[in-house]
């Protein structure tokens, strides 16, 4: 089966984001993606809440399968690579696990929704095991390689996760 990648992203990045949602779609057993039809890029994901504000979703979201459709899955790359230095798209390794991260843990919940009944109370907890797994799987020689780097990686991903909050004052 073959699923849909459409770009509907307005940013220009220096590296086919359509081509490396195909690769790691490669480490995802068959059976998982069936019945996924779409992976839309956008630059900004919103979902309408029961009061009708529109709440901005940071990263991704799935969407099931309505009558006899295709399940869809949106992610934002938008808000996913906002800040990333141009130089960092070139290192081989930082673009593609930022957007898998995000990628696996949708491909999670499509999993829960359509074969393990997964209760709604445990949905989070099943797509983020299942997004751990597969990281480990498509990642595993870049992680052996990284091993000596670790403190490094660990804090520029912290500094990373940071870009949101409030700056530090001094």
């Amino acid at each position: 089966m073959d699923i849909i990648i459409k770009k509907e992203y307005k940013e220009n990045f220096p590296i086919s984001l359509e081509r490396l949602i195909k690769r790691l779609l490669l480490k995802v057993p068959e059976k998982d993606l069936v019945g996924i039809g779409t992976i839309v890029l956008v630059d900004r994901v919103y979902t309408s809440s029961r009061d009708n504000k529109m709440n901005k979703v940071r990263g991704g979201i799935y969407i099931p399968k309505k009558g006899g459709g295709l399940a869809k899955i949106m992610i934002a790359v938008g808000d996913i690579y906002k800040g990333m230095p141009r130089l960092l798209f070139y290192l081989p390794f930082i673009p593609d696990i930022l957007i898998a991260g995000v990628l696996y843990h949708e491909i999670g919940h499509h999993c829960q929704f359509s074969t393990h009944g997964i209760k709604r109370d445990y949905e989070e907890d099943f797509a983020e095991k299942y997004k751990e797994k597969l990281l480990k799987k498509a990642f595993l020689l870049w992680g052996i390689l990284l091993i000596p780097f670790y403190p490094l990686v660990k804090l520029a991903l912290y500094f990373y996760s940071r870009k949101d909050k409030q700056p530090i004052k001094t």
